[in-house]
């Protein structure tokens, strides 16, 4: 799905008002039924085009399953930090569902470098869209 593609579909999901702060820390989860984990979100950054990207720890296969968590669905070792765009992902609850790309074409997103987007301010207001439950 290309980015305008994205953006059409994220603005049909009745986008809300939402704190960048509050989104810190939320599970990323795939759109199943079972809803396996993907990730964690860890903040949002602003790309030097201006174009808004959650940050989201991949962790691992070890990543959450302490938690008492079903498996993650990514394999890899150890953890690393994608930036997934803001159109891609939509709330769901206390939870952010990956909307706009497969789990597989996440764990294909580049490494995020730090430094290389701007962090959005935890106060800064955004409009993500919403989801219902998957089952």
């Amino acid at each position: 799905m290309t980015a305008p593609e994205m953006a059409g579909r994220a603005a049909s999901r009745f986008p809300q008002p939402v704190r960048a702060g509050d989104l810190a820390g939320r599970f990323l989860l795939q759109p199943e039924e079972s809803q396996p984990v993907l990730g964690r979100v860890t903040g949002l950054v602003r790309r030097g085009d201006g174009a808004v990207a959650v940050l989201v720890r991949l962790d691992g296969a070890l990543g959450l399953t302490w938690l008492g968590l079903q498996p993650i669905a990514w394999s890899g070792t150890g953890s690393r930090l994608v930036a997934v765009p803001v159109e891609a992902v939509a709330l769901l609850g206390e939870y952010v569902a990956l909307i706009g790309l497969t789990p597989e074409r996440l764990r294909a997103l580049p490494t995020y470098t730090p430094g290389s987007a701007t962090e959005i301010p935890p106060d800064e207001t955004l409009r993500i869209g919403i989801v219902r439950p998957f089952h």
